[in-house]
């Protein structure tokens, strides 16, 4: 029996290696001296390869809504995007009132990313150590290509912040393209924009825009932000909901109010993924899941949470 082992040896290791799929061929080259490197092909590693995105096809993209500003964008071939991260399941504290409010929304759990987004240094925005794996942390507004994806932010600002105490600050938006779909991550942003700003974001197929008033956009402004940048795909965030019941914040019933596009699965039991592709013919997106077609002009969509 002991002179078979290297036969059990060799039928293990290649099986190891078939598992990792046909491209995993490996070759290694002796170079002058003694050092050996590496010549194969791809890593033999199932997690690079294409098809260990189970359930992907075409350009078509997923988006989860973690709560607050934060989003989990995950492109055709597995890349994932975390935008704004936020701390979670702590007390926070109105200075100037008794009383305080629990962020009930749980953290990302080390959900893993390969790059993260952040707007402003607000603890709401910024909290990367809830990020699994070694993410690009992307905060800047010069442009930056990141695994095949360009980023560019845009200055702007945000308003006073009372949690804790911070003046209105730098806030940067985010605008990046996955699959030929154009996102915009408006993260804390507290005012109208400017001419030169809607020039800078440019396209907008989907616009993730917080609508809470108070700390970001009120209402009003959040609607004509939306009007100015004219997206397909209206995503609402950093509303008061029972996950964060602060009563200086809006509802998102009150953005919704007076808006004929409405799609809402916040209440829906099934899952938290939104699916989007870009059709080739028209430039137009098309919602794979939920719902299988967007109605002309502006559809606003009020995903569910994730936890």
């Amino acid at each position: 029996m002991a002179g078979n082992n290297p036969r059990r040896r060799f039928l293990k290791q290649f099986l190891a290696l078939s598992t990792f799929g046909g491209a995993s061929v490996l070759s290694f080259k002796k170079e002058s001296g003694s050092q050996i490197s590496f010549t194969g092909t791809s890593e033999a590693d199932a997690m690079t390869n294409p098809d260990y995105a189970i359930g992907r096809s075409g350009n078509r993209i997923t988006i989860e809504y973690y709560g607050m500003s934060c989003f989990l964008i995950v492109s055709s071939n597995g890349k994932r995007i975390i935008a704004d991260p936020f701390l979670a399941n702590g007390a926070i504290y109105q200075p100037q009132k008794v009383k305080g409010y629990k962020l009930l929304h749980s953290e990302l759990r080390k959900e893993p990313a390969d790059v993260v987004t952040v707007s402003c240094g607000h603890y709401g925005h910024c909290y990367v150590s809830s990020v699994g794996g070694t993410p690009y942390i992307y905060k800047i507004t010069e442009p930056t290509e990141l695994h095949g994806i360009k980023f560019r932010g845009v200055a702007s600002r945000h308003l006073d912040m009372t949690e804790p105490i911070l003046k209105a600050s730098r806030n940067i938006i985010i605008c990046f393209e996955v699959d030929g779909i154009k996102i915009c991550h408006l993260g804390s942003l507290g005012h109208r924009l400017t001419d030169d700003q809607v020039k800078q974001i440019g396209k907008v197929d989907i616009l993730m825009i917080p609508v809470g008033g108070y700390e970001t956009l009120p209402v009003a402004d959040a609607n004509d932000v939306c009007t100015q940048l004219d997206p397909q795909v209206v995503l609402p965030m950093n509303y008061r909901s029972e996950r964060y019941d602060n009563p200086s914040w809006a509802y998102v019933d009150e953005f919704l109010k007076g808006k004929k596009n409405v799609l809402r699965s916040d209440s829906n039991i099934g899952s938290s993924q939104l699916e989007f592709a870009l059709d080739e013919k028209t430039k137009r997106l098309k919602v794979t899941s939920p719902s299988p077609s967007l109605a002309a002009g502006t559809t606003v969509m009020v995903p569910r949470f994730v936890y």
